[in-house]
């Protein structure tokens, strides 16, 4: 019998772990993040009126972690910042070079009912991403605001 509770508790304990850790199941109060987990992206200017903000973070590995703050709006508008210091590889797809807004650093996306912007942070070492959904179309000019107003802070690794 006590060979069963201690497989359970370790199992429970398990599985505590991986909702807190590695899900996206908690949400967390926004201005919380950089403290919770050492990273921090909240836009400063939203295009449109939104009634509930919360962030999620993920574990990606050792170091490594995905910061998602969402921004919902009462028309079915949505708009998502991501913040990882996750390095992806130079051939991932969202950075095609036919999908760099010219002048900028941003890539732009632009699939049937998502609109997408993707950067990197060189200074704080993040990689940063923005993504709307809603009835109507973003002009770019309103996505580089918008990415423009986000003051990303990363974790200092060489503490």
């Amino acid at each position: 019998m006590k060979k069963l509770w201690k497989y359970l508790l370790i199992g429970i304990g398990g599985l505590l772990i991986w909702i807190v850790f590695y899900s996206e199941m908690i949400k967390y109060p926004v201005r919380l993040t950089d403290m919770i987990v050492g990273l921090k992206a909240e836009a400063n200017y939203i295009p449109f009126d939104y009634k509930e903000s919360y962030a999620t973070i993920r574990s990606c590995g050792k170091r490594c972690d995905i910061l998602t703050v969402v921004y919902e709006g009462d028309l079915k508008e949505k708009l998502v910042v991501t913040a990882t210091d996750y390095v992806s590889w130079a051939d991932d797809p969202k950075w095609d070079k036919n999908k760099l807004i010219p002048k900028t650093n941003y890539y732009y996306h632009n699939n049937n009912e998502k609109q997408m912007l993707y950067w990197r942070d060189d200074k704080e070492e993040l990689e940063l991403g923005l993504e709307y959904t809603g009835d109507r179309a973003l002009p770019k000019k309103e996505f580089i605001k918008i990415a423009n107003s986000i003051k990303a802070e990363g974790k200092k690794l060489d503490l």
